[in-house]
């Protein structure tokens, strides 16, 4: 009787945490935000420690939220929050709401509450039985620029009379599943007295006696069918874990073997522009020829004439004229070959670029083939958790939680690797007004500039040809590398200035920006590998990142022709320079 009623509890619970998470993903289609999310993905992030984040990345596998991918995050204090379309918390984690709308103001972040006082968040759900019940701060919600749509405030709780109702009833039915429960306590207790009256009745009865032996032995094989079936679960987690080692182990060597194909694509490309110099030099030596040849084909005809008018010379000139012809025809001949050899490299260059090609659509295939096995890696993590939770003491589920995060680490270095391999392609260039780019760019990361009471200052920028998409990586890497890298307890400043230079053989005018730091600066023994992909100077528990961003902004500068690099100073601060054909 007890076991019965645990796994109805069981069941019930599954079905309000399911419940509760598609209410989630509901109220997340059916709400309408401002516009300056700009994530690919959809992201919802849980604050607390909180169950409900394994349900709702259960659910993320197989919906959509506004036809974006949706990523579930975990927030540890309130101060984590940042970029989330959705945040959601329970009373129970005990955090201070009003501290909470603080941190999401004007961020167009919707803030979903459970249990906690009557208009006191944006939207409040409360648990009936297995439904949820739920009321919306429309007022809350529009300072915030967001909305509802009508079907989701037509069906809300619109009093706090009918909010206290609610939760009295939730009590009164609490109450009562109480008391069923102690009934049943008290049923199953006389049910075990009668039992052990009829234990004492049967031992004066052989006949009896003989039956409870049966019935014993007949235990003792179920407790040996059990004990087998937890061997084979134990058996089951082991080859899991296995599984999981061996994945992480190819996962490892792919990554090495795609940095080796990255290493190989760059130099590629360096003798590419090696071949293309040496085109261009061949073709200025062709041009020079041929004006050579078309003033020796002057002075011959010059010649003629001459030697029609002066008979006398006729043995000087015939010598002159075939010694002019012998030239000639060596030039001849010598352009010729140029010609040939122009031809060679240009079919090279042909086929260095198309093996370009295809070692960059091999890294896409394989940096996208590797998110499968992470894909795996977190679904068995998942799992896991899940199912053997109650049998994993605390140091398993640690392993757990780092195997998960070195997983999502891994998936966002991949991305990182994508995104580096599609830098440079860009071959439309607009004119870029760089007041109004760096403009963009402080308002979107205003909250990291208000956080750390950052300060960017800039003035009368020029305005310069290229791809936007590219310039703003270069400009926004280094400023939120600026805003990163500070000293501590002191404000970051940042000051951006340019000015005009010439360099190159041929005296080439550039753009030369200047981005300034106060910051704790970059040794002299980094210098050569600041620039390199995914190099990082310190550890992960003092700055997040990938170390891919500077590694960015060489590549988008150098794909516009220019050069970039810096001038560093231990607690004084670094300088970037970078240029851009005028």
């Amino acid at each position: 009787m007890a076991t019965q009623v645990y796994a109805q509890n069981t069941d019930n619970e599954q079905v309000k945490r399911l419940k509760r998470a598609i209410f989630i993903f509901n109220v997340a289609e059916q709400t309408f935000y401002g516009n300056t999310h700009t994530d690919l993905n959809f992201v919802i992030g849980v604050l607390g420690k909180d169950r409900t984040i394994i349900d709702l990345k259960s659910l993320a596998l197989k919906r959509k939220i506004k036809d974006k991918p949706v990523k579930v995050i975990s927030f540890n204090s309130v101060k984590d929050i940042e970029n989330a379309d959705i945040v959601y918390t329970n009373y129970e984690n005990n955090f201070d709401i009003s501290y909470v709308l603080n941190k999401i103001s004007s961020d167009n972040t919707l803030l979903i509450t459970e249990n906690y006082p009557y208009n006191s968040s944006m939207i409040n759900i409360v648990n009936v039985g297995n439904d949820f019940q739920y009321e919306i701060n429309e007022k809350l919600m529009l300072s915030n620029n967001i909305s509802t749509h009508y079907n989701l405030q037509k069906n809300a709780i619109s009093s706090i009379e009918k909010w206290k109702q609610l939760f009295q009833n939730s009590e009164n039915t609490l109450v009562k599943t109480k008391d069923k429960l102690s009934k049943v306590e008290n049923h199953v207790k006389l049910k075990d007295q009668e039992i052990e009256n009829q234990k004492k009745t049967i031992g004066t009865k052989e006949n009896l006696l003989k039956n409870k032996n049966k019935s014993l032995a007949n235990q003792k094989s179920e407790i040996n069918e059990l004990i087998s079936l937890t061997e084979l679960q134990e058996k089951k987690y082991s080859e899991k874990l296995i599984i999981e080692s061996d994945l992480e182990q190819r996962i490892l060597k792919q990554i090495d073997s795609l940095k080796n194909k990255q290493e190989q694509i760059t130099l590629s490309n360096s003798e590419i522009e090696k071949q293309r110099i040496v085109l261009a030099k061949q073709k200025e030596e062709i041009l020079d020829k041929e004006t050579k040849a078309n003033a020796i084909n002057e002075k011959l005809n010059t010649q003629r004439t001459i030697n029609y008018l002066l008979l006398a010379l006729v043995i000087f000139a015939v010598v002159l004229v075939w010694i002019l012809f012998k030239n000639y025809y060596a030039t001849k001949r010598l352009n010729t070959v140029l010609k040939e050899k122009n031809n060679k490299i240009y079919s090279q260059s042909f086929t260095l670029a198309s093996k370009n090609k295809e070692l960059e659509e091999f890294a896409y295939i394989t940096s996208h083939d590797l998110k499968e096995p992470l894909a795996t890696i977190s679904g068995l993590i998942a799992l896991l958790k899940d199912d053997y939770k109650d049998q994993l003491d605390d140091d398993a589920m640690t392993s757990m939680e780092f195997i998960d995060k070195s997983s999502e680490r891994m998936r966002t270095q991949i991305d990182d690797l994508l995104e580096y391999s599609k830098l440079g392609k860009s071959k439309e260039k607009t004119a870029i007004d760089c007041n109004d780019l760096l403009g963009e760019i402080t308002l979107d990361i205003a909250n990291a500039i208000t956080r750390f009471n950052a300060k960017i200052t800039y003035e009368n920028l020029p305005t310069v040809m290229g791809s936007k998409v590219e310039l703003r990586g270069v400009f926004q890497n280094l400023i939120n590398n600026a805003i990163k890298f500070k000293k501590p307890d002191v404000n970051p400043e940042v000051v951006i200035t340019f000015k005009t230079v010439t360099y190159g053989p041929q005296n080439s005018s550039f753009w030369q920006f200047e981005v300034a730091d106060n910051g704790i600066g970059i040794a002299q023994k980094h210098k050569s590998k600041i620039f390199s992909i995914f190099q990082r100077l310190h550890s992960r528990e003092e700055y997040e990142g990938t170390g891919i961003g500077l590694s960015f902004c060489k590549k988008i500068v150098e794909s516009l022709g220019g050069q970039i690099w810096f001038e560093s100073e231990i607690h004084k601060g670094t300088t970037f320079f970078f240029t851009i054909p005028k």
